[in-house]
């Protein structure tokens, strides 16, 4: 007990530290490169696509890595590579080639990242007991809710006062104290078998095991479609929401800044209170939040109509936030506890990779249908969300999922 909690302090320490420099990293690079031509969006949405690209192509090679070499160790090296990159970048001071250096180091991130990434949801099986997963998933949770809200801010005021040079060098310090801090945690569970190397085609055909393994288990199938679906509908409320003054006339034009407030709030104590509804871990409790949250997004209109307030129009999104961050959390647990160590690493790729690729043909596919000054949007997302957890509930049912 006592080697559990002190790995829980340790990998939520190291985890929002680690969170903390890639907020840093990426608000005061859009700013630097804003500044540089603020008429042209083109350097942000290079930065920024050619990130979602590695995540793509790398995030199912991250859990084979995750699922054959010591997860442990990936992710000391990760922090340790993300903090060198970060350091050696910050003593250029061409603008014109710190431009190219920030977009190579962002690649470079990305990749790690995609290596890390699973490897930081597969590595809590190990250091944690089964029925502490859901605890630590609410910390993780909680604290990174917290860097995202509060870091953006702080960020920019490093940016001014010491300039991008500064921050690069702020983060590369702030990913090796990340890496430091892994090297105290213990592993309380058995660890799979670990090789010691690795050819190409042993690489592919791991993959293709992880693959066949989530098809021949109806439950891991089932949670990455339902992962795949929910994420294409959240893309039609992310794509709506810089819309939110539109859809809802006549009140605040500041009605995009008042979500993202409500949805954080909302989120913090989604994230809090997972610890203490979540004690049983189940299907059911899972669609049962997933369906809250999207009966929240449907009382949008009326309390649009009813109201025509904006403080009480954000309680929708608030409370969407809330349940979502509560089945986001459960999700996460049920993977966990349910797949088998060996394949863990290559299950999150998997549902990473799902994650990435159905938001942006969410967004693709919305932006073509949605009318931004449609009061029903909202209620038309939330409808298909809880549409979506009935049938899940029932597909559950059927093939006898726990």
């Amino acid at each position: 007990m006592e080697k559990e909690k002190r790995n829980i302090q340790w990998i939520v320490t190291s985890r929002m530290i680690s969170r903390v420099g890639d907020i840093m990293f990426d608000v005061a690079n859009n700013t630097f490169f804003v500044g540089i031509n603020p008429r042209s969006l083109s350097l942000v949405a290079i930065y920024q696509s050619l990130e979602s690209l590695i995540g793509i192509l790398f995030n199912l090679f991250g859990g084979v890595f995750a699922d054959n070499f010591r997860r442990k160790k990936i992710l000391v090296a990760s922090n340790v590579f993300c903090g060198l990159a970060c350091l050696l970048i910050s003593l250029i001071s061409i603008e014109k080639w710190l431009v190219y250096a920030i977009i190579l180091t962002n690649v470079f991130l990305a990749f790690m990242n995609a290596f890390s990434g699973p490897s930081y949801k597969a590595f809590t099986k190990e250091i944690v007991s089964q029925d502490s997963i859901t605890r630590l998933n609410s910390l993780l949770e909680t604290t990174s809710t917290m860097v995202k809200v509060s870091i953006p801010m702080i960020a920019l005021f490093f940016y001014k006062k010491i300039g991008i040079n500064g921050v690069l060098l702020l983060d590369g310090l702030s990913f090796l104290l990340a890496a430091l801090m892994l090297f105290f945690i213990v592993p309380i569970n058995e660890e799979v078998s670990r090789k010691e190397k690795m050819s190409l085609v042993a690489i592919f055909d791991d993959l293709k095991i992880g693959f066949r393994y989530v098809y021949q288990h109806k439950t891991v199938f089932l949670i990455i479609l339902l992962s795949a679906l929910v994420n294409f509908f959240l893309a039609a409320y992310n794509l709506l929401l810089p819309y939110s003054s539109q859809v809802f006339t006549g009140l605040s034009d500041k009605l995009y800044g008042s979500f993202l407030t409500a949805e954080a709030i909302g989120g913090f104590i989604g994230a809090m209170l997972s610890s203490f509804v979540n004690k049983e871990l189940s299907s059911k409790s899972l669609m049962r939040f997933l369906a809250l949250s999207g009966l929240m997004l449907v009382l949008s209109a009326p309390l649009y109509f009813f109201f025509h307030h904006t403080l009480l129009l954000a309680v929708s999104p608030a409370l969407f936030s809330l349940f979502l961050a509560i089945f986001n959390i459960q999700f996460f647990s049920i993977v966990q506890r349910d797949v088998d160590n060996q394949f863990l690493g290559r299950v999150f790729g998997i549902i990473f990779t799902v994650a990435i690729l159905f938001m942006p043909i969410g967004t693709g596919f919305f932006s073509a249908i949605l009318n931004p000054r449609n009061t029903y949007n909202f209620c038309w997302i939330g409808t298909a969300v809880c549409l979506l957890a009935l049938v899940f509930e029932g597909l559950f049912k059927r093939y006898e999922v726990k």
